[in-house]
């Protein structure tokens, strides 16, 4: 089959980063779907986009659509023509739909018709590809969602940013649409600098000749690629004063978005400001001017930064002593704000707190930290820490938000307040728990380090979890506006990593009666929606773990709540996780829970009754499975119960005639069933 390829760039002004990605992978979603329904398929799609540049290329487009065939199915052949062959009025008028002779009319009974009927072959000669793309190409980007949509002029278009430049080619030849009254051509432009010496628009000869143009021109048109080149030259730059960059997978996203010539650069600051905090160094370089701190080998940070320069070069320097002229007067700024701050403790700023809403419907910020605290002292009392150092680090974690170092860096909430009380000279126990108490940030970021640090973070997310869910504020479909999927994942992470003996239940209960003056919520409405959110959040630690799948699907339903035991018992079934044998016990465990449907026997039995070789071995190893004494042990004697079972139920009628010997047998497999729970639920072991 002859194919070309479809190569399509929107050149814009500047269209903000955050837009980019989103709409590149909308507009391929779409193309895909026209494609298919074209009967195009086989295509290979890959979009490009930087800061004035929207586009795709598509590999492996026909020249034109195949000939379609389509099978209809008229009236029955009774109905088409009369009892001397002729045709009737209904089969002509079924020739004339389709446009053909009466005599290219077949009878024969398709599948689900219970009697011959009209069947006609018609052929679709396919279309032109090139005529496809002209008529469908403007409605697929006019139909792209724009959060921000405009229009300029006197035009109806709405789009991120005016288009100034469609390049628009099938193979050698140029798609002739027109988008807001920009007509397509075979022409594109590079970097603003490169067209100060060469004014003229760059022709572009055939799609597989996009990004090598470009790339003359200035313009490094993938995004992956961008990002590629300037990590190693972030890498490189960072060697060259013997350190390492202070990486950030996000800055780095956002450089490579918003730069079209992936160009880094070193800039120094004075050694001076290296007396402030390391994390208001980093964040103050990466919020302000977007650059990257460079460290030792010791983690200590030197008077360096990097950032990009969007241009090839920067031969006078320019572009480096203007960043580090505006970065010097930026970290001024965050020394004013940090020595201001320390002019007075921070527990004096409690009192604002009050004025803080932390919610309308939970209180004020003072409010919050009285829960914080009740919360913090049972879970520090309960891992055995010491339950005054939690009380002062519950009191002191929100303190520095009324700060103006976190007022202007909110992303330092907490950061700060340690090393506000660290400076105070308070116990490494109190600063380190408030200075990480919002751990983790993110489904991936780092948990508290220590013990208390752990405990404050599980009080104040379980704080804002539950008294959200007290209020009616629950999760929606993909709707979390408050966060709160991410603050329950957690708690799960830092109870699952710390190795925390701790049931969740129990703490749903702690976190009820902390909030319990401000819910409007029903008691016992809150505590099921909150005990089925953390079970669908212990869901995901099991997957995130990467727990093989019977061993999450078999441990899970055998109890969840208490995240020691379920760890236990997934470590030891995952040993077992390629063992045959197991397989087997599932469907004897399905075949269990089948028989004690509807059925309530009784917790004891007397082994006396039980008649059979088969059943009475079955109880012998019932005694050794319940006296095993850890999990391991008991998916041991698991394992090698699979014949007993099978022999068991080849040989015993378990609702046999007899009431004294069913409910004996019954009992038994009860038992047995129990035994099981106390690992997983074998049935879900598949």
């Amino acid at each position: 089959m002859d194919t070309r390829t479809l190569l399509l760039e929107l050149h814009c002004e500047e269209i903000p980063a955050r837009f980019l990605k989103s709409l590149s992978g909308e507009f391929a979603e779409a193309f895909k779907a026209w494609a298919l329904e074209q009967k195009l398929d086989q295509l290979r799609t890959e979009f490009f986009y930087s800061p004035r540049k929207l586009a795709w290329r598509v590999e492996g487009l026909p020249v034109a659509q195949a000939d379609q065939i389509e099978i209809q199915v008229g009236p029955p052949q009774r109905m088409c023509v009369d009892e001397s062959g002729m045709p009737t009025q209904t089969g002509q008028k079924f020739a004339e739909k389709w446009g053909i002779e009466f005599s290219a009319v077949r009878f024969e009974q398709p599948t689900g018709k219970k009697e011959p009927c009209a069947v006609v072959t018609l052929k679709k000669e396919g279309r032109p590809t090139l005529q496809l793309l002209t008529e469908a190409l403007p409605g697929l980007v006019s139909g792209l969602h724009v959060p921000k949509a405009m229009r300029w002029g006197y035009s109806e278009f709405e789009f991120v940013r005016p288009i100034r430049n469609i390049l628009c080619l099938f193979g050698h030849e140029i798609v002739p649409i027109e988008i807001d009254g920009v007509k397509a051509g075979a022409t594109t432009w590079g970097h603003r600098l490169y067209h100060r010496d060469h004014p003229e628009a760059m022709a572009i000869k055939h799609p597989e000749a996009y990004e090598t143009t470009l790339e003359s021109a200035g313009v490094v048109a993938a995004f992956g690629k961008r990002r590629r080149l300037m990590d190693d030259q972030l890498k490189r730059l960072a060697a060259e004063v013997a350190g390492q960059v202070v990486e950030d997978e996000e800055l780095l996203d956002v450089l490579a978005e918003i730069v079209e010539c992936p160009k880094i650069i070193r800039g120094e600051f004075p050694v001076s400001f290296l007396d402030l905090p390391k994390e208001v160094l980093v964040t103050s370089l990466k919020e302000h001017q977007k650059s990257f701190c460079i460290e030792n080998d010791k983690g200590e940070l030197l008077p360096c930064f990097l950032t990009a320069a969007n241009r090839p070069d920067d031969p006078q320097g320019f572009v480096k002593g203007g960043n580090e002229w505006v970065l010097k007067a930026r970290l001024y700024d965050a020394r004013f704000f940090f020595a201001e701050d320390r002019r007075t403790r921070l527990e004096t700023r409690l009192e604002k707190l009050s004025h803080l809403t932390f919610h309308r419907e939970l209180g004020s910020y003072v409010e919050k930290t009285e829960r914080i605290t009740r919360i913090a002292e049972k879970l520090a009392a309960d891992r055995g820490l010491d339950v005054a150092l939690a009380r002062e680090a519950a009191r002191l974690c929100k303190a520095d938000l009324v700060t103006l170092m976190v007022g202007e860096f909110p992303e330092l909430q907490g950061v700060m307040g340690g090393e506000y009380l660290r400076n105070e000279g308070q116990p490494q126990d109190v600063w380190m728990a408030v200075k990480e108490h919002y751990q983790p940030v993110s489904a991936e970021g780092d948990i508290p380090t220590t013990p208390m640090g752990g405990v404050l973070a599980v009080a104040d997310k379980l704080d804002t979890v539950v008294g959200c869910f007290a209020i009616g504020q629950i999760p929606t479909g993909s709707k979390d506006p408050l966060a709160l999927r991410r603050a329950g994942q957690g708690i799960v992470r830092i109870a699952w990593e710390q190795g925390w003996t701790l049931n969740l239940a129990d703490l749903v209960e702690e976190g009820l009666g902390a909030v319990k003056a401000r819910a409007v919520k029903p008691e016992s409405e809150s505590r099921e929606a909150l005990l089925t959110f953390f079970r669908d959040r212990v869901a995901y630690q099991l997957e995130h773990s990467g727990l093989p799948g019977p061993v999450r699907r078999s441990a899970l339903p055998a109890g969840w709540s208490d995240l020691k035991d379920l760890r236990a018992r997934c470590e030891a079934l995952s040993q077992f996780a390629e063992d045959a044998r197991f397989a087997s016990l599932a469907q004897s465990a399905k075949r269990i829970g089948n028989i004690l449907k509807d059925e309530e026997p009784r917790e004891e039995f007397d082994a006396a009754l039980l008649q059979q070789d088969e059943e009475k071995a079955l109880a012998a190893h019932l005694i050794r499975l319940e006296m095993a004494p850890d999990h391991g042990a008991l998916l041991n004697s698991l394992a090698e119960l699979v014949q007993p079972l099978e022999a068991f139920f080849n040989s015993v009628m378990v609702k046999c005639e007899d009431a004294a010997l069913r409910s004996a047998r019954l009992s038994l497999l009860h038992r047995l069933r129990k035994t099981f729970l106390r690992v997983a639920d074998f049935s879900q072991w598949q």
